[in-house]
């Protein structure tokens, strides 16, 4: 089966495609989060550079989230769109589950955060029953202030994600939870592609009128504009 897997939840949006052959071929974008713009142009150059046409695609897998959430509509948006158009199979993943596959297979316990702003983190946990075993969660993503999640941190643990590129949380975490070597803190075309193998291995399938990105909790500008509402005489 061609699959396709792409993932917008963060700066560096990623596309990556299971060909004929069985091969990932992966397309990145620049950071700035100009998603919106850029998507849709590096899809199409990408089935292009790979000689497939959309109705050839068996599945459409998109990260979800949690992460941006301009970003995340984006991809969820185009991945519902194409599965709609082509028949294929639609699935979710959990975007920090992605990356948590970028840890080293000795990790015992993988820990993957994205900045939730507003002083809060979502943490996602991942653990394995023994080195180069399957990562697996321990627990449901969710939103943690970054004082309460450092402090249950525990020897064995890796952290990963996006909120490392913020210097005030990198700097709160001790070294000795950072890897050795930086560049596993966000979604890569090869995890996405292995996250959406299982799952269509496993018969999952989403459908296209109903899956929605891994929000965990309403944007500013929702609250802000509750906040005016409530504000306003009548």
């Amino acid at each position: 089966m061609i699959l396709l897997a792409m993932d917008t939840s963060t700066d560096y949006a990623v596309l990556a495609l299971l060909d004929r052959a069985g091969e990932v071929r992966v397309a990145t974008m620049e950071a700035g989060r100009r998603h919106g713009r850029d998507l849709i142009p590096r899809l199409k150059a990408l089935l292009d550079s790979s000689a497939i046409a959309p109705g050839e695609i068996g599945a459409v897998a998109v990260g979800l989230g949690p992460g941006s959430y301009t970003g995340s509509r984006v991809g969820v948006t185009a991945a519902k769109t194409l599965a709609y158009a082509t028949g294929s199979i639609l699935i979710g993943l959990n975007s920090l589950h992605a990356i948590g596959r970028n840890a080293p297979a000795d990790a015992s316990r993988v820990w993957v955060i994205a900045d939730a702003q507003r002083g809060a983190l979502y943490v996602a946990e991942l653990a394995r029953s023994a080195p180069g075993a399957p990562l697996s969660a321990a627990a449901e993503t969710r939103i943690e202030t970054l004082s309460s999640w450092t402090a249950r941190l525990e020897p064995g643990s890796v952290v990963l994600g996006p909120a490392l590129d913020a210097p005030r949380i990198r700097s709160a975490i001790p070294a000795a939870f950072l890897p050795p070597v930086d560049g596993g803190n966000h979604p890569r075309g090869e995890a996405l592609i292995e996250l959406a193998r299982e799952a269509t291995v496993a018969g999952r399938r989403d459908d296209p009128w109903l899956l929605e990105p891994l929000y965990l909790r309403r944007s500013a500008a929702e609250d802000q504009w509750d906040t005016r509402k409530a504000a306003s005489p009548g």
